[in-house]
């Protein structure tokens, strides 16, 4: 009796949301189109959490990104790192034997992409940001095909890259209504409410430039509840930012220091305040609500500044810059938007012109590039000959 060997996928992925997410999400499509697949994720990363948790198997490799500096012993530790994670990877793929390999843009899948080329094995990446990064740009030149999860001003790969969008967690946009998500909350179903988070890399300045800015506002006496994640850590400096702008005992103010439910605050949000890491945009793409995003100014390659540009294009959103004058900028528009109900309607029509696929077919549609199939979202069909 002839065993018929599953297809096996074999996906690197981790570090921030934008490059774990999109192969989390194609991993679950994957198995549930019968293939077999195996993650490849850095030593250490928190990601392997969450694939403890959903019971994928996974493999840790070596891993450290490119320093951004010129201190030698950093540089030397990266290339320890480097060919140490080389040599792991190669021994997966050999053991593993993958017919197809996906790079979701982190350092951890360099080098496994560039190993699946040497191997003569299929494989492809996904750019979740606006604007290259070095290792998908070095990794793009061996691949058939790159997908892309927003528009991207310079394609160095025109001509084979195939717009998919990025895969988004399973409860965006929401299933609740937005009187459920505040009742839920605790928060007034009348007042407006500005839903502020800063992402996986902190925002202590986004987090002390609203608490003026919402303290000026009030101080006008305009109506508004603030629902703020301020994150892990920041919780407390976040509060003292809100006690000095006069705002200590506003019952209208909720500050937390993580949100579990996040699907509960986009439902719940009427204007969003955010940085703009690739998984925010995707994510504002689905619920599409009017955003003020301030880019994190130390993000590599200024992705982050691109990415938010993407939406600020479109008028879906709005592109403020991180300095001193950043509390005056979200005051001016968060008045703007909240004394004009026709500018946020405005933003949140926007959307259909920011060029960025629902991430809903996002994973579909990474799975179809992998199969050879023609793309519902792009009707783009890719060989891997």
């Amino acid at each position: 009796m002839n065993v018929v060997r599953k297809r096996r996928a074999l996906i690197a992925a981790g570090g921030t949301g934008g490059h774990f997410y999109p192969g989390l999400a194609l991993g679950r499509e994957l198995a549930r189109r019968g293939w077999q697949v195996l993650f490849i994720v850095k030593e250490g990363d928190i990601s392997a959490h969450a694939l403890d948790a959903e019971g994928l198997p996974y493999a840790e490799i070596p891993a450290a990104a490119l320093p951004r500096s010129l201190n030698p012993l950093r540089h030397l530790r990266f290339l320890l790192k480097f060919f140490a994670g080389l040599r792991a990877a190669w021994r997966i793929l050999a053991d593993y034997s993958p017919d197809s390999v996906f790079g979701a843009g982190s350092y951890v899948s360099f080098p496994a992409v560039i190993l699946a080329w040497l191997r003569g094995v299929p494989r492809l990446i996904h750019e979740s940001n606006a604007v290259f990064g070095l290792g998908n740009r070095i990794a793009g030149a061996v691949c058939p095909a790159v997908a892309l999860g927003l528009p991207v001003e310079t394609d160095p790969f025109a001509g084979k890259t195939v717009m998919t969008g990025t895969p988004v967690r399973e409860f965006i946009p929401p299933k609740v209504s937005r009187e459920e998500a505040r009742e839920r909350l605790g928060l007034k179903l009348s007042a407006p409410v500005i839903a502020a988070f800063g992402g996986s890399q902190g925002a202590a300045a986004l987090n002390s430039a609203l608490a003026a800015a919402a303290g000026e506002l009030k101080a006008e006496g305009l109506s508004f509840q603030v629902l703020h994640v301020a994150g892990k850590g920041n919780a407390e400096k976040t509060r003292l930012a809100y006690a000095a702008a006069g705002l200590a005992a506003d019952p209208d103010l909720k500050l937390l220091d993580y949100c579990a439910e996040m699907d509960l605050l986009y439902a719940a949000a009427d204007i969003i305040v955010s940085r703009s890491g690739a998984s925010t945009v995707a994510e504002l793409a689905a619920v599409r609500k009017p955003a003020l995003l301030v880019p994190l100014p130390t993000s590599a390659g200024g992705h982050q500044a691109a990415n938010a540009a993407v939406l600020a294009r479109a008028g879906a959103a709005l592109s403020l810059t991180q300095g001193p004058d950043l509390p005056a900028a979200l005051a001016r528009e968060l008045r703007r938007l909240l004394s004009d109900g026709g500018a946020a309607a405005a933003m949140s029509a926007a959307y259909d012109k920011a060029g960025v696929p629902d991430p809903a077919g996002a994973a579909s549609a990474l799975a179809d590039i992998i199969e050879g199939r023609k793309s519902a979202i792009n009707s783009t069909e890719v060989s891997w000959k």
